[in-house]
């Protein structure tokens, strides 16, 4: 059994699944299961509702979804008690890159590899298939900046990475610094893994297509793609 895996199963599938409960928990404290319903309908492309949720629908889609995903792909929020000063993390709204580029992102990963450079813009709920991948489109500006791509070339950096979500979809983008080729590595689509969780959790209505098992090697692939020892590789290959 590898360190990555914990009683026969993938530990960072088991802890995504498990941070994954995160958001229909919260609709179903907020007796909002029918916008939980909504916003994963695989017919529609309704965004999350403010109003609903108490709070702006990207904050709340970060809060409660994001990064809790982030957590367990092991970037530890480094206000948490479980952050000791090591290892991946990542920080909000960074000013790291201020001087070369107005427009911060909204998460920067840090300490993933020496040789990258890791960003995450983030868009509400369903953002990414009402409005034309927007934070894909968002995230695509930074790869694709010739004055941020060279500053971090000049800094000896041989990769941008650039992941753009909403959640429930998570888009992977390589640019190779060093010959200016840029590229997209994957697109995962979590929406029917918590719409399983939900129906579980009774937060929507249903049975649920799948078990524990079941929706944990659904995760393989966006672990083997965005945990923070894994990603590197991907990137190389």
């Amino acid at each position: 059994m590898t360190d990555a895996q914990l009683g026969g199963f993938d530990r960072y599938s088991d802890r995504v699944r498990r941070q994954l409960r995160t958001f229909p928990l919260k609709f179903r404290e907020l007796s909002e299961g029918g916008e939980l319903r909504r916003v994963l309908d695989a017919t529609g492309t309704k965004t999350l509702r403010g109003p609903i949720v108490g709070q702006q629908p990207e904050v709340f889609t970060e809060q409660y979804l994001i990064e809790p995903v982030l957590h367990a792909l092991g970037y530890t929020d480094p206000a948490s008690p479980e952050y000791d000063g090591t290892g991946g993390h990542f920080v909000r709204r960074p000013t790291t890159f201020r001087t070369v580029e107005k427009k911060r992102p909204d998460y920067l990963l840090k300490r993933v590899d020496p040789s990258l450079v890791c960003i995450l813009e983030a868009k509400a709920a369903n953002r990414e298939q009402k409005s034309e991948r927007a934070a894909t489109t968002d995230i695509r500006e930074y790869i694709e900046v010739n004055t941020f791509c060279k500053y971090l070339r000049e800094l000896d950096h041989e990769y941008l990475i650039a992941i753009g979500t909403d959640g429930l979809r998570w888009t992977l983008w390589r640019s190779r610094l060093q010959d200016d080729s840029e590229g997209r590595v994957c697109r995962v689509d979590l929406s029917p893994e918590i719409k399983a969780i939900a129906k579980r959790l009774d937060v929507i209505e249903g049975e649920s297509d799948r078990t524990p098992d079941e929706i944990r090697g659904a995760l393989t692939r966006f672990v083997d793609h965005f945990a923070v020892d894994r990603l590197p590789s991907k990137i190389k290959e």
